[in-house]
């Protein structure tokens, strides 16, 4: 969540300042916030619901999650701190804000590379048979059985 507070008070600043805007009509930057905002916002609220409190803030390291949208992605809030963070970049038609978002991805990504060794250290085979269910930011499609 810091990356996308920092993209929108960039982004919002950089505005002011006269710092380079993203080449668009005002209209197609409000559309692409809010075609990035929505699922964004779902993900979170999707993410939360599924996790109890005491495991979204670290202090029940026991409970591997895997039901609601966590059987689809296994990231689902990092995924919509990026989707967010662009959705306020293009809102504001901020260069510099698209950059820190682009930034972000990466940070995110890298972060994401890191707790999925945790991960695995604490729940072990359970957590590498869910890794292979479940994509990490995009859900894994299903393969069609073969019918003979």
């Amino acid at each position: 969540m810091p990356w996308l507070i920092v993209v929108i008070i960039v982004s919002f600043f950089a505005n002011r300042a006269g710092l380079p805007l993203l080449p668009m009509a005002e209209w197609v930057g409000y559309l692409i916030c809010a075609f990035l905002a929505v699922p964004g916002v779902a993900l979170i609220v999707l993410g939360v619901k599924a996790c109890s409190l005491r495991v979204l803030s670290g202090r029940d390291k026991s409970t591997l999650v895997t039901k609601g949208i966590y059987s689809y992605i296994r990231h689902p809030i990092c995924l919509s701190c990026v989707l967010l963070a662009f959705s306020a970049a293009t809102g504001f038609r901020s260069a510099v804000g698209l950059m820190i978002a682009i930034l972000a991805i990466v940070i995110i990504y890298v972060r994401v590379l890191f707790e999925e060794k945790e991960l695995e250290r604490r729940f072990g085979r359970a957590y590498c048979e869910y890794k292979s269910k479940v994509g990490m930011f995009v859900p894994k499609r299903k393969r069609a059985r073969n019918p003979r």
